[in-house]
């Protein structure tokens, strides 16, 4: 029998449906939009994303080599943060609001009027951001009180999956857990004294239970609806993040998951609980892992990807055309055109709100050192350097903070440049891996599901699915090219925030 895996994301689900063997029978993905009713508030249209969510898993099923391998169990990987309140009848009573929604900041001083921010971190791992869902749900309790009060339950994402293929016993996996900021990282569950300040039920919450849990089974009326051909087994999967890291086969102290996309974020795994203040100065979380036992914490930089993408258009659209023209693409070209000797130029890639450890929501993208004979391609290769400078700065803290990262296992699109790589390997002395694996969540919640029901051990799976491709080694030489740039980089961001205090 087969499995499923489904990734629900910001802007579009995809369902993946595996043999035991790993073999892809069928996918399918739709897309939805975020709404922005006022400033600063960002939503889901609920009901039209959860219709095409269900058109995706409903398209998968009607697959002629699913109707023949039908599917046995699924579990789903899903964005954090975002909750949708419903009331006793299961109907649906407000938008769901996404985690960047910034409506509540008032809610969050409040919060840490009554609770102090380090006292909250060291509770519950989490260093207090306008994004974690309790400010957001005393939002709702302050702003929307009918709605509140007709409210049975908030549900997080995957539980609202559950809902929707018929399980009412709710339960939210650890990972979701760890995003809310009242739950105890240690205890591993709701942080009751945290609630009963701000007078919120815990009864409000579905129960936390480990990923991998087995919650229930598809409804006979929504398999029907849905396409499926037998009892089918749902599994609880994780936050997007830690099922990303989970894919790429980071699953225990010393791996870190690197995707290098849009946004680059980084994902070490450690064996027990690190909290310190260190980590709450640099906006370094600890949450739970997929696997038992096992947490995470996420170090990112807004703006990867998509620097290397302005630049494209930007500064170098003749050049992109050209290689659309030719069936080339256009980032291959540039990366072909640069070496490895130190551009001269200090990159600062804040081209949107700074990731860890500043979080600064003011731009401040810069290039210091450009001069006349400056080129095209110096730009770009100090964009590169740039990036590859920030999240070492990253990985450097988080090894202050005791957390060790061996290597780096990279997915995403800027993952498949050798030249990135191989300096980013250099750089920062650690080996990194380039994943052969295209859908890393669905990957992950497929062996979720598999596992729960026998089919495979974690191990297992992890050594029949987690493929590893070209592997990158530190350059010697490179480095120490490059070190002392890496070093004076470290001083921009300080500089450059002189000219807007």
């Amino acid at each position: 029998m087969s499995l499923m895996g489904i990734d629900i994301g910001t802007t579009g689900t995809k369902a993946i449906v595996f043999s035991e063997e790993g073999r892809i029978l069928a996918s399918s993905y739709l897309e939805y939009n975020l709404l922005f009713p006022k400033k600063g508030w960002v939503e889901f249209d609920t009901l039209d994303m959860w219709e095409k969510i269900m058109k995706v898993i409903k398209d998968v099923n009607s697959n002629k080599d699913v109707k023949k391998d039908p599917v046995e169990a699924l579990a789903a990987s899903t964005f954090g943060d975002s909750f949708t309140p419903i009331d006793e009848k299961g109907d649906i009573l407000y938008n769901t609001i996404y985690s960047t929604d910034s409506r509540s900041t008032r809610e969050l001083d409040y919060i840490l009027s009554i609770i102090p921010a380090k006292e909250l971190y060291y509770i519950t791992g989490l260093p207090p951001q306008f994004v974690t869902p309790l400010n957001k749900i005393l939002w709702v309790k302050n702003n929307l009180p009918e709605i509140y009060k007709k409210t049975k339950k908030f549900l997080f994402t995957e539980e609202l999956l559950h809902h929707n293929l018929g399980i009412r016993d709710y339960r939210i996996n650890y990972p979701l857990s760890s995003t809310t900021l009242f739950f105890d990282i240690k205890k591993k569950k709701w942080a009751v004294d945290i609630l009963e300040k701000f007078d919120i039920d815990p009864g409000l919450f579905a129960d936390p239970a480990p990923s991998g849990t087995k919650v229930g089974t598809v409804s006979r009326k929504v398999a029907d609806e849905l396409g499926f051909r037998r009892d089918v087994s749902v599994v609880s999967g994780c936050h997007d993040q830690q099922c990303a890291a989970f894919g790429v086969g980071a699953i225990s102290g010393g791996i870190a998951a690197d995707g290098v996309g849009t946004v680059e974020c980084v994902i070490p795994i450690f064996d027990e609980i690190i909290m310190k203040d260190s980590m709450f100065e640099n906006d370094f979380s600890t949450r739970a892992h997929v696997v038992k036992d096992k947490y995470a914490t996420f170090a990112y930089n807004f703006s990867a990807g998509s620097v290397l993408k302005w630049y494209r258009d930007k500064l170098a659209p003749d050049i992109r055309d050209d290689a659309v023209s030719m069936g080339k693409d256009a980032y291959d070209y540039f990366f072909s055109d640069i070496d490895y000797k130190p551009s001269g130029i200090y990159a600062l890639p804040y081209f949107s709100a700074s990731g860890t450890p500043y979080h600064d929501p003011i731009i401040k993208g810069s290039m210091i050192g450009i001069g006349l004979s400056t080129e095209r391609k110096d730009i770009f290769k100090s964009l590169v350097e740039g990036l590859v400078f920030e999240i070492g700065y990253n990985i450097e803290l988080l090894e202050k903070s005791g957390i060790e990262i061996n290597e780096l296992r990279a997915v995403g699109g800027g993952s498949r440049s050798d030249y990135w790589l191989s300096l980013k390997a250099s750089v920062l002395n650690k080996v990194v891996k380039r994943m052969d694996i295209a859908e890393a969540g669905c990957l992950a919640t497929m062996m979720l599901a598999g596992s729960r029901i026998g089919k495979f051990s974690i191990e297992e799976a992890q050594k029949k699915f987690v493929k590893v491709g070209k592997e990158f080694l530190p350059d010697i030489k490179v480095r120490e090219a490059y070190i002392p740039y890496y070093e004076k980089y470290k001083e921009i961001y300080g500089l450059v925030s002189r000219l807007y205090d």
